[in-house]
Order: C-alpha cells, then sequence, then structure tokens
C-alpha cells in the first residue's frame, strides 16, 4: 500500500492513481504509399515520385496515441512477425510506449503490407489517349 501513497508538503497522505489499462488487439501491417503523378492507364508504367513506410493497423495506431497520456498503460495483443521487418515494428512500438508482452511472436514470419496509389491529379476517371 505504500507504493500507492506518496507524502505531501503539508505532511497528509494521499493515494496516487493507478494508470488506466488499455487493452486492444488487431491486425498489425505496413503500409506502403507511392506518389503518383497520375493513376495509371491499364497496361502503363509510371514511375513512382516517392514512397513512403508507415506502420498500419487501427488497433497499433490507437495504442500509440493513447500511450502518450500520462496515466495510460496501452497493451497490443496481436500475432507480430518474427523476421527483420517485424521486429522493427516491435521496438517502434515499444518505443511509442505500447506493450508487446502479450503478442505472438511468429519466428520467421513477415510482416503483412498494404500499397496505397496516391495519385497527384484529381482526375481518377480513364480516357484512352490520356497520359500524365
Amino acid at each position: 500500500m505504500n507504493k500507492l501513497r506518496k507524502d505531501a508538503a503539508d505532511g497528509q497522505l494521499y493515494s496516487l492513481p493507478r494508470p488506466l489499462r488499455i487493452v486492444a488487439a488487431g491486425t498489425l501491417f505496413q503500409t506502403f504509399t507511392l506518389a503518383l503523378p497520375c493513376h495509371p492507364a491499364p497496361s502503363t508504367v509510371i514511375r513512382a515520385h516517392s514512397v513512403a513506410k508507415t506502420r498500419g493497423g487501427s488497433a497499433s495506431t490507437l495504442l500509440a496515441m493513447l500511450a502518450q497520456f500520462h496515466s495510460v498503460e496501452a497493451m497490443l495483443v496481436a500475432s507480430l512477425g518474427g523476421d527483420e521487418e517485424g521486429q522493427l515494428v516491435i521496438r517502434d512500438l515499444e518505443r511509442a510506449g505500447v506493450s508487446t508482452r502479450f503478442c505472438k511472436v511468429w519466428k520467421g514470419a513477415g510482416v503483412p503490407s498494404a500499397w496505397v496509389l496516391q495519385a497527384g491529379t484529381l482526375s481518377t476517371q480513364f480516357r484512352p489517349g490520356l497520359t500524365c
């Protein structure tokens, strides 16, 4: 009980609030966003201007946000890849304050990925003969 109490300046004791434990489960993946000048026409090739890689998955994203609060203990329950990419994801989550101690790490398994095409033009309608 002494751990939960702290002496105040005036000699009175007060209880420290217990952390709010938030547990979330979900799929974790890597999202690769390709920045393109326009949507490619069928059977054409367009080179991306840039590629951005971010951690995806609503549970891990929400927990990383909530872990920023002082009184929150964020814990993830998920299957995680155990390859080099998966270890980077685990370190990233732990650095963000999300506990991964309840995650199942699959040795040698990779991290699922999602690919997003982000076109610079507003037109999404394909017109024959139209190029970027």
